[in-house]
């Protein structure tokens, strides 16, 4: 690793936003969350910058559970539709 990405490294670890990403990504190789998710919030944390007020990236984290959750409620929807129903694929 070069010196000057392991500064940037360390400086994205000093911030909550790096802590964040970086227990995120321990998550992620855990299997617990998927890597769109993960690329979403290191691109919403990027676009807002690292050093954003608590409260600012607490919002980007919102905004994506919120999107998972509308895509988990779809994805039921459809499965209730299609398997679930009469007529579907049982």
């Amino acid at each position: 690793m070069s010196k000057a990405r392991g500064r940037f490294t360390f400086a994205l670890r000093m911030t909550v936003a790096g802590q964040f990403i970086a227990n995120l990504r321990k998550e992620r190789r855990l299997g617990n969350v998927s890597s769109e998710t993960e690329q979403h919030l290191k691109h919403e944390f990027r676009k807002l910058g690292w050093d954003a007020p608590d409260s600012t990236l607490a919002a980007a984290i919102g905004s994506e559970i919120d999107r998972l959750r509308l895509e988990a409620e779809t994805l039921r929807k459809l499965r209730a539709s299609l398997f679930d129903g009469e007529g579907g694929c049982q």
